[in-house]
């Protein structure tokens, strides 16, 4: 039930990036690289292969500068259940009152290392707390040796269940996409 879950949030996510208009190049983006590679977004260069493999959530992108790679960059969508939307007990409901969405990005370094993870645009009714900076910290040095899991590996956040878990998801999945590639 939760792979068959995850599925199709991702695939719903695609009709969210669609339709919402993911930005790929947040300012928020520009500092973090500053900061954590000692590089600017004029370095990304996409990787198409990679970002056609994440099923159409996000992009990613690698650092390259002077024929040197600084590391990678994945800016995507994170689709989260609504508090009460994705339970199979309840009545149907429309994609859009099953699903809310947060964008964020993450940054690698050339060892496939997280090196930070920003949420830059939280579109979700409840949870923000995901986007504080002291939570999301804990992400740091994670690659993909073996999944998170909130409540052990990752702190969880009362008011922000889904949100911290669907974000949590996402680290697990963008990680090893990019490990195994």
């Amino acid at each position: 039930m939760k792979i068959v879950l995850t599925i199709l949030i991702i695939a719903v996510s695609t009709l969210f990036c669609e339709a919402n208009g993911l930005v790929y190049n947040p300012k928020l983006l520009q500092k973090e690289l500053a900061k954590k590679l000692n590089a600017d977004v004029s370095l990304l260069k996409e990787l198409p292969q990679l970002s056609s493999q994440s099923m159409n959530t996000g992009k990613f992108f690698k650092v390259v500068k002077n024929d040197t790679l600084l590391g990678y960059v994945y800016v995507g969508r994170v689709v989260s259940c609504r508090a009460g939307g994705c339970s199979k007990d309840k009545k149907p409901l429309s994609v859009a009152e099953h699903y809310e969405y947060f964008d964020a990005f993450m940054i690698f370094n050339s060892q496939k290392v997280i090196e930070s993870v920003r949420v830059f645009n939280y579109q979700a009714t409840h949870g923000q707390e995901v986007c504080s900076k002291g939570w999301l910290k804990q992400f740091k040095n994670f690659s993909a040796e073996k999944n998170l899991v909130v409540g052990k590996d990752i702190d969880s956040i009362s008011g922000a269940t889904i949100s911290a878990n669907a974000l949590t998801n996402e680290v697990n999945y963008i990680t090893q996409l990019l490990m195994v590639n």
